[in-house]
């Protein structure tokens, strides 16, 4: 993992986020890259007042990044760089993944009492736009030694071995033991058993182990795991029009990406 990227729009969330990139990046011996997108402020009443051009946007934006940079530098003792943009920022963020040789997007969220601002927000766009690994921070979620990863999986579509490479990365360069995590309704379907078996040849060489669970509800069954049993790192797959896209709905995120309070890693597997 050379190079993390991180989003910033100079708020708490997106902080601590940076935070946990750093951590990242230091133990992985990873540049981290931090940057952020500005778009120009529109008028919105015929009071006149005074405007600001886009240089002194750009220059203003760069400085509290490089403060930001410099810090994160000091600190961790890592490379730290960062890049300013004009733009939407899932936009701008998409362009620089297929830009630079970029192998994480790490991105803070708003937990409890902001459920309506991860939908539609950048942190949502970003992960239906880009196909690198996302990683969601948790607004509350600082950094804890990855002992134990759970990996969530409905084993009905087909990956590739490949996919789950940034996944088996992270597991052994931590030492972590992945707990692969089945919910399943009362009955099991024939493409969930082959996808298990699929699953089990990825992973063979790795400390991890099978875990059934039965519920009707996907989210409810992998809280109700991870309550009982801890977990620094929740992983789920993002498919086009599939599982990860069922699960991270309007009506399933509260449950999903708010209760669990842990780190999320998406695995993009699109075209």
């Amino acid at each position: 993992m050379q190079t993390i990227l991180v989003p910033v729009d100079f708020s708490a969330v997106s902080r601590n986020a940076s935070v946990y990139a750093a951590e990242l990046a230091r133990l992985f011996n990873s540049r981290l890259l931090l940057f952020h997108a500005y778009m120009l402020p529109t008028p919105v009443s015929e009071v006149p007042y005074v405007m600001v051009t886009a240089d002194e946007m750009q220059q203003e934006n760069e400085a509290l990044l490089k403060k930001e940079a410099d810090h994160l530098h000091t600190t961790y003792g890592i490379q730290v760089e960062s890049l300013v943009r004009i733009g939407i920022a899932s936009d701008e963020i998409k362009e620089l993944t297929k830009e630079q040789p970029i192998d994480m997007v790490v991105m803070g969220m708003k937990g409890a009492g902001g459920l309506d601002k991860i939908i539609g927000s950048t942190t949502t766009n970003v992960i239906r736009k880009v196909k690198i690994p996302v990683l969601i921070i948790p607004h509350d979620a600082g950094y804890k030694p990855v002992q134990h990863i759970t990996y969530a999986s409905d084993f009905t579509y087909k990956t590739s071995g490949s996919l789950f490479t940034p996944l088996l990365k992270i597991a052994q360069t931590l030492g972590a033991r992945i707990h692969v995590l089945h919910v399943q309704k009362d009955t099991v379907k024939i493409e969930e058993l082959a996808g298990r078996k699929s699953t089990e040849r990825t992973f063979s060489g790795y400390d991890h182990e099978f875990v059934n669970v039965t519920n009707n509800s996907v989210t409810q069954g992998i809280n109700e795991y991870l309550q009982h049993h801890a977990s620094e790192l929740l992983v789920m797959v993002a498919h086009t029009h599939t599982f990860f896209e069922r699960i991270f709905s309007k009506s399933r995120t509260a449950a999903m990406a708010y209760e669990t309070r842990i780190p999320l890693l998406v695995l993009q597997d699109k075209e």
